[in-house]
């Protein structure tokens, strides 16, 4: 194959992800307007969200997953170790990805509903880590209302994030809903472009692999549609990454940096811990690094006060235990069991970052619900690993999260149905048990 069929070829593989989602676009869209009647009032919100719609929801669900398998081929082929395109092109397919994407209704998460309530009720001088009262209204608020059964939870996010959200409200307070909802949305696709760039920049090693690794995260589907859907992971994202390339230069404002991301979200606390736990064990930079998490901590805890008052006080004594689409949905011991099975795999991976992204992956079994977009936090480790197994495992792990929007869109499944979505789960791990290496660098 001479240059120019090399460069058609790659022009036809990266026109797989934005034709594949805006033709499912269109296809959901074209679904949604014949749906049953009963839907109507669904279909009335300012973004329709499939929830407990039966049959017509696993439809809706078999084309995201047919649009996004055919999407994932470009990233399934750099992952075989095909070239990837520069930055630039890896962006522009991203971003092209997204857009297309934008258009597709129903979503499967009511999130960015959430998201604009509790930006509103900021702008309203009320507590979103309280519940708004019933004689409070507002059309973010009933709206987020009506997603919920009639009861928002309480806020879970960062103070940090209830600002932007409170910015996003008051900018589009006098436009429809559905402006700010967008809004939202467009943030998060945002972040997720700027995530991969950094994850560009901090990849070590030559051009290829810097490169691989921004495609392989900018091109996964799971990484695309949570970004769609507005999710504020890519937000935390782009903070922690953010951190990690400072803490190339300045390791202790770096470690800070990545665990203010927890003033988005709280996952981020794990990310500079991990980082923080790296450095003292290698005896590397000890004092540095400690003093990084101390402050970014510390930090993290003085602004998220009312967020954990809310957390101790509602959600914990409220929260029930109800596994779906993971392994513990089998059985929590099968789980723990394979976290451990997973943690004795350490050995057969040489590099220490490899190694820190198998502890991840066995974390990953503690998750009840693994929701598509918790794929968000693992992805970018996949993407940065040196051992191909471990980059087609973390791929697949996100991607069978997939499944989880299941028993949202269509209703509870019974038992047979839940335990094929958890034994799917437990497959997923299968590459991190091979002797083959699919790619290394």
């Amino acid at each position: 194959m001479d240059a120019a069929d090399r460069s058609r070829h790659r022009g036809l593989i990266l026109a797989l992800g934005p034709l594949a989602l805006a033709t499912g676009a269109c296809a959901a869209r074209a679904l949604l307007a014949h749906a049953p009647a009963r839907f109507a009032i669904d279909r009335a919100q300012a973004l329709a969200v499939a929830t407990n719609w039966g049959g017509y929801g696993t439809a809706q669900w078999l084309l995201l997953a047919a649009a996004l398998a055919c999407a994932a081929i470009p990233s399934a082929v750099v992952l075989r170790g095909r070239g990837a395109p520069p930055l630039a092109m890896t962006l522009g397919y991203a971003a092209a990805s997204m857009l297309a994407g934008f258009a597709w209704l129903p979503l499967f998460s009511s999130d960015v509903y959430a998201y604009a309530a509790y930006g509103e009720m900021a702008r309203l001088g009320l507590d979103p880590y309280l519940h708004a009262s019933a004689s409070t209204h507002a059309a973010a608020i009933d709206a987020a209302r009506w997603q919920w059964s009639g009861s928002l939870p309480i806020c879970v996010y960062g103070s940090a994030f209830v600002a932007l959200a409170r910015a996003v409200m008051t900018l589009c307070a006098h436009a429809p809903l559905v402006a700010a909802l967008d809004t939202l949305r467009a943030l998060s696709c945002a972040a997720a472009l700027v995530s991969a760039a950094l994850l560009y920049a901090v990849r070590g090693g030559d051009t290829r692999s810097k490169r691989r690794t921004a495609f392989v995260f900018a091109a996964n589907p799971v990484v695309l549609w949570s970004a769609i859907e507005g999710h504020n992971d890519t937000l935390m994202l782009a903070i922690v990454l953010a951190g990690a390339w400072l803490a190339r230069r300045r390791l202790a404002a770096g470690i800070a940096l990545v665990a203010l991301g927890a003033l988005v979200k709280l996952p981020a606390l794990a990310a500079a811990s991990a980082m923080s736990a790296q450095r003292i064990l290698a005896r590397r930079d000890a004092l540095q690094a400690a003093g990084g998490w101390i402050v970014g901590t510390l930090a993290v805890v003085a602004g998220s006060l009312a967020l954990l008052h809310g957390v101790r006080s509602d959600l914990a004594p409220h929260g029930h235990y109800a596994p779906q689409g993971s392994v513990q949905a089998l059985s929590p011991i099968l789980a723990g069991l394979l976290a451990l099975a997973v943690l004795l795999r350490l050995r057969a991976f040489e590099h220490g970052f490899d190694r820190w992204t198998i502890a991840a992956l066995a974390l990953w079994l503690a998750i009840p619900n693994p929701y598509p977009w918790y794929g968000l936090w693992i992805v970018p480790l996949g993407a940065l690993a040196r051992d191909g197994r471990i980059r087609a495992a973390a791929c697949t792990i996100a991607a069978v999260a997939l499944l989880r929007y299941l028993p949202d869109a269509a209703g509870t499944p019974d038992p047979l149905a839940s335990a094929g979505l958890a034994a799917l789960a437990l497959a997923a791990y299968a590459p991190l048990f091979s002797r083959a290496i699919i790619s290394r660098s």
